[in-house]
This record gives C-alpha cells, structure tokens and sequence, in this order.
C-alpha cells in the first residue's frame, strides 16, 4: 500500500510541475521586443566654396621651351637634393646680387648670408631652393632671364588693374588654400581661395593674416601656402653660353 501512495503522490507531483514551464515559456515567446530607436547620425559639414576673383595666377612651368635651360634646371635640382656646396657655387654667377637695395653680391656674401660657411648643410637654402624649384618658373624681360617661382614674374600682374605694394603682396600657391579664422592649424576654416593673389595684414612664424584684393575675404593662411613677394627667389640668365644664377635676393 505504502508504494501504491508513494507513486500516486510522484505522478501528481510531475504533473503540476508540467503546467507552469508551458505557461513560463510562453509569456517569454510573448515577451515584447525593446524598441531600437534610431540615433540621427550628425551629416558632414558642407565644403566652403572656393572664393575666387580675377586676381589670380595660375602655376605655370616653362622651363622646357629651352633646352639648355632646362637641363641646367635639372642639374640645379639634383645638386640641391644632394646639398652639393661645390656643385651649387659653380651654378653661381661671380658678382650674383644678395641684396638690391644692401648692393650686397658676390659668391663669398651669398655664402655668409646663406650660412654656408660653416655646416653647410644645415643651411636653410636647400630646402628653400628645392621648393621653389618644384614650382616651377618663367620666363620675364623678353626672355632674357628666368624666375623661380613663376609667380614672381612681374608679367603676370600687369594686366591687374590694382596698385601692387610688393611688401605686402603674396600668391596662393594651392587650388585649395584654407584661410582659417584663427592663426591655428584646427581653427574654423572661413573660406577657400584658388591660385588667388591677396595682401599682407601682419605676419607671424607660421601664418599670415591676409586680405584678397575685393576686401571680401579676411583671415589667416599657413605660410608655405603662398610665395611672398617681397622674398628672395633666384633669376637665372645665360651668359658667355653658359645658365648662371645671377641672382638670390629679395625685392628691396
């Protein structure tokens, strides 16, 4: 009898249990799903837009109308990647012009003022020559001398009807150059100029506040963007049959 009521009470007892796994089981089936709100997703900024006006230069290369100048120009090239002081004075003129306005010339003052004496090739003419090379020149005078860079020809203002100051003149180099609100490289970006032709407000160690001609663009512009040209650039001129560089020096 004992085992007939222990059976009994087992067999009631799993049958109780059934009933609430079924029940459990489906009130998790029919357990809503979180809502999944969609988070809006910030767009990019819109790209400024380019501010342009007709004072404007184009980079231009016409080193390759002249044969000759142009493999001189490639040795020039090699020479400063090499920093090859030897190689570079004998691309010098002897009486080469340092300083218009100083009358400072000649091979032994280029030197001292390019600090080329001593360590010459810590001296801060290789990589000024290098980039201005890479920009490539043009042709001035009727063609009787050459420019590095090309936007230090005076022939390409002319048509510009604006009363240059070359003090306070300088040339963007860049389809793309920002001008930022700040003399700071993560500053707001205000606007973008191309190739543009702008004035000198004040200058600083990396930057310089400047101005377009119409006066509608106002702001600050990374210094190795623009050509300054009030700056030392080289002339280059052929002479006894032979290019020379007769002269490095800035607009004084």
């Amino acid at each position: 009898m004992k085992s007939i009521y222990y059976l009994l009470i087992v067999l009631i007892s799993c049958s109780c249990s059934g009933e609430p796994r079924e029940v459990q089981t489906k009130e998790k089936a029919e357990k809503p799903t979180p809502e999944i709100r969609n988070e809006k997703i910030s767009s990019k900024p819109e790209e400024l837009q380019i501010h342009s006006t007709k004072y404007r230069i184009v980079p231009i290369d016409e080193t390759s109308e002249d044969q000759s100048l142009q493999a001189f120009v490639s040795k020039l090239k090699g020479i400063v990647k090499r920093k090859d002081l030897a190689g570079l004075l004998n691309c010098l003129d002897t009486g080469i012009v340092v300083s218009w306005g100083g009358g400072m010339h000649g091979m032994e003052t280029f030197r001292e003022e390019w600090e080329l004496n001593k360590q010459p090739e810590r001296s801060a003419l290789w990589v000024k020559m290098k980039h201005l090379l890479e920009l490539g020149g043009a042709w001035e005078d009727d063609k009787k001398e050459f420019r590095f860079p090309y936007a230090q020809c005076d022939r390409f203002f002319q048509n510009m009807e604006f009363d240059f100051d070359w003090y306070v003149t300088a040339v963007c180099i860049s389809s793309k150059t920002n001008v930022y609100q700040r003399p700071l490289p993560n500053a707001e970006k205000t606007a973008l100029l191309s190739y543009e032709v702008v004035q000198i407000l004040d200058r600083g160690a990396d930057f310089i506040k400047i101005q377009t001609i119409d006066k509608k663009v106002t702001g600050f512009v990374k210094i190795d963007q623009l050509i300054l040209s009030a700056d030392s650039y080289p002339i280059l001129e052929k002479t006894n049959g032979e290019w020379k560089i007769v002269s490095f020096a800035p607009y004084d």
